[in-house]
């Protein structure tokens, strides 16, 4: 009997020290630098061997898309667009085509309001620069109009056998609207390969979040446009990204008036209905590019966009400061000081 109990006594030790053994989770974080931002990747885990392993992919990974997809300087996309501009075809690697695909089919949901075959208007109008903001005087009417009598869409791109090409000499992919979301996405699945279930990818703001902190949810701040000041803040829950598309930061500014860098390819011209989307979607490729479709469709649109791309959850901040919510995001909105008129 007192040998049963000395056993019992001895299974419980051991149970007790392996429970005081086990390591905790913590905060692991790294930044990057890419596509003109900060990234960073927030980890809460045991591990950190394992995380930093995650970390070096991540970095990889990351630094090879600044110069693959670039929209103006040397690298691949610069060589694919000179060659689909010159009607030749150019080899494109499977996750080249998955990703080209998957904003050509964004571009078709978005009804052409995210389009990033117009590489050469942003160009026209200056925007592929480093430097804010821009005192060059805009584009003509006339080079615009030139512009758009052969504008490309996504649509114009035909990939076959990982061969990349098209019939529009005007095309010029530009993935700025598109590529921090694709980036974040990246570093998330990454994190997901190496075992990772708990972490946030941050961009200024703009995030993909899987799991938690601990007992507590990882929370973003919406920034009120042209404003150091916060509009809302919101508790991000499991698996999802959220996105805000601006068009206040980055603008041309001549002779007094400002010009907006996210344009509306319908008309060859910046936008000013809009100045602040933010969307809540499944991934941040999607968010983000429905984010600047949204802008570009203007107040009177973007319900209709909202419905073709199936996103229920989204806020937008109109010139004059007025807010626009759909019912579904409203209970999200944490510390909002302004009144969001709600549309179904």
């Amino acid at each position: 009997m007192m040998f049963k109990s000395f056993l019992l006594l001895l299974v419980f030790l051991l149970s007790a020290c392996q429970q005081q053994e086990k390591p905790e989770d913590k905060l692991i974080q790294k930044q990057y630098f890419i596509f003109g931002t900060i990234i960073e990747v927030l980890v809460w885990h045991h591990d950190e061997v394992l995380v930093n392993q995650a970390f070096s992919e991540v970095e990889q990974a990351l630094n090879g898309m600044h110069s693959q997809w670039h929209a103006w300087k040397a690298g691949r996309l610069n060589e694919m667009n000179k060659a689909m501009r010159a009607g030749k075809p150019f080899p494109i690697t499977g996750e080249e085509a998955q990703f080209i695909e998957e904003t050509k089919q964004l571009s078709q949901q978005s009804q052409g309001n995210f389009n990033p075959a117009i590489g050469e208007l942003i160009d026209l109008w200056g925007f592929h620069t480093d430097t804010y903001p821009i005192t060059t005087p805009p584009p003509s009417d006339a080079k615009i109009n030139n512009f758009l009598a052969q504008l490309p869409t996504m649509q114009d791109i035909t990939i076959t056998n990982n061969q990349i090409s098209s019939s529009n000499p005007r095309i010029w992919l530009d993935y700025g609207g598109v590529a921090k979301g694709y980036a974040i996405d990246k570093a998330i699945n990454i994190l997901k390969k190496h075992g990772i279930k708990n972490a946030i990818v941050n961009a200024g703001g703009d995030l993909r979040s899987i799991g938690s902190k601990g007992d507590k949810n990882w929370r973003v701040a919406i920034r009120k446009p042209n404003s150091e000041d916060i509009l809302a803040v919101i508790t991000v829950q499991g698996d999802e990204s959220v996105f805000t598309s601006g068009n206040y930061e980055r603008y041309k500014q001549f002779n007094g008036k400002r010009y907006a860098h996210i344009i509306d390819s319908k008309t060859g011209k910046g936008v000013d209905q809009i100045v602040s989307a933010t969307i809540i979607a499944e991934n941040g490729t999607k968010a983000d590019a429905a984010a600047t479709g949204m802008i570009v469709a203007g107040k009177a649109n973007w319900h209709k966009i909202a419905q073709t791309m199936q996103l229920d959850q989204v806020l937008l901040v109109d010139a004059e400061g007025n807010c626009f919510a759909s019912e579904k995001i409203m209970p999200r909105l944490e510390k909002i000081e302004v009144v969001c008129e709600v549309l179904e």
